[in-house]
């Protein structure tokens, strides 16, 4: 029996019994290709999302220190005006752990200078690989200045 099975794995055999001794060749290749494929969309789409979430940041800090350097009124009120801009971007924020509780946008104006910062921790897309290859959290910070007219 061994000899039959040597004579089909030999370059002499029909090309339809060479396809018979390579049967299971393509599952044992998926089984060594999926989990590095499985690695790469899940990092693509938990990178991705971040760097959505940060684009956001950015935008919400800067969108509400111009509405604060331009609002006019006490320095409390151009904080709270920044405030109140910046919170109107927390609905686009994506993320697939709990939604920020409190506001991640701190205003403040020092010198005539107003200062909104952001930090927001983002919870990716859960995967197998959350902690031990992909980081499971990401802390993100935006940070804007402008000159308060």
């Amino acid at each position: 029996m061994n000899a039959v099975r040597a004579h089909r794995a030999s370059p002499d055999a029909s090309a339809t019994e060479r396809a018979r001794s390579q049967k299971g060749n393509a599952l044992v290749e998926f089984a060594f290709v999926l989990p590095l494929f499985l690695f790469l969309v899940f990092g693509m789409i938990t990178f991705s999302l971040a760097l959505y979430d940060k684009t956001i940041l950015t935008m919400a800090t800067r969108d509400g220190a111009r509405a604060g350097a331009v609002f006019v009124g006490t320095n409390t009120a151009k904080e709270q005006k920044a405030q109140n801009t910046a919170d109107a971007y927390i609905d686009n924020l994506i993320t697939f752990g709990t939604p920020p509780g409190s506001s991640p946008f701190v205003p403040k104006i020092t010198g005539g200078i107003i200062t909104v910062t952001a930090t927001y921790v983002y919870t990716g897309l859960p995967s197998p690989y959350d902690g031990y290859i992909l980081p499971a959290t990401i802390t993100l910070t935006a940070e804007t200045n402008m000159i308060v007219e």
